[in-house]
């Protein structure tokens, strides 16, 4: 059944893999930069938030996000070795010391910048995660690991359904109005000529179209759970986020564009079956 199934898709190298991932990663960082949101551009924040996270209070406790974002120089030093090890990552797609360093340099810049930004950037997550599998020599080992991100990722879109369906939120008539009200009040106020103004009115004035398109948003998250059952439409769940998040980027301004580098974890691994190419290491 496996052998079937790895003759009737379409496979990728590791290799290739590991080059798509940290493109995407490069991109993502280069995007972080022209935001002026990297560990040199924070410009010595003061407050901090770590909630209640024990990853977060350990790293504070220690100090590390306030000595590298408190000192230019450093904090210089350390957007460089993240840009370093994700290029090196991309470059020698067969060492494993690359994608290692760059998942704890990249983790301090996680929880700084959620820290400092007094909120938990979730989109983030899908850069944090993807080096992961790429630590591990073993093909066995690392297709284990590519198989667990795929089925992270579904768990990130029908967790989200499975959220908003209990809470009854999904049936509720207000809530897409109520979501095109909150969401762009705002910025109509700042950008009283912006093109989009017009489609915002628009489905504010049509409660059943703003209903519509919630529950349509909604529905694509739902669809996720399809595939914890099969593996026929991983086509499908690259397609979709990107449908998703243009159209929360348009329509209510959420900006969850990096976290379409978990597409990567549908496109398929052909895991060594013999013995000898499986070693955990």
């Amino acid at each position: 059944m496996i052998n079937d199934y790895q003759h009737s898709a379409k496979y990728y190298k590791r290799k290739t893999l590991q080059r798509l991932a940290f493109a995407g990663v490069l991109l993502s960082l280069l995007y972080r930069w022209w935001a002026h949101s990297l560990m040199g551009q924070l410009a010595a924040p003061v407050l901090v938030y770590p909630y209640v996270d024990l990853t977060y209070w350990s790293l504070h406790l220690m100090n590390i996000p306030q000595w590298i974002s408190g000192n230019y120089v450093v904090a210089v030093l350390f957007d460089v070795l993240l840009f370093g090890t994700a290029l090196a990552s991309f470059i020698f797609a067969k060492k494993q010391f690359f994608p290692i360093l760059f998942t704890f340099l990249y983790l301090i810049y996680f929880v700084s910048y959620n820290s400092f930004g007094a909120h938990h950037t979730h989109c983030m997550v899908g850069v944090l995660l993807i080096g992961v599998p790429f630590w591990f020599r073993g093909e066995k080992t690392f297709g284990l690991m590519w198989e667990g991100l795929r089925y992270f990722t579904l768990w990130v879109y029908s967790s989200a359904f499975l959220w908003k369906l209990f809470r009854g939120s999904w049936f509720n008539f207000e809530q897409g109005v109520a979501i095109f009200m909150n969401e762009n009040a705002t910025h109509i106020a700042l950008n009283p000529d912006a093109w989009m103004n017009g489609v915002y009115a628009f489905f504010i004035a049509h409660p059943m179209l703003s209903f519509l398109a919630n529950f349509g948003a909604v529905l694509m998250e739902g669809l996720f759970i399809i595939g914890f059952f099969t593996k026929k439409y991983d086509w499908a769940w690259i397609i979709l986020p990107i449908i998703f998040h243009t159209m929360t980027y348009l329509f209510v301004h959420v900006m969850f564009y990096e976290l379409l580098i978990l597409n990567l974890a549908f496109l398929g691994f052909s895991v060594p079956l013999s013995s000898d190419e499986s070693g955990c290491r």
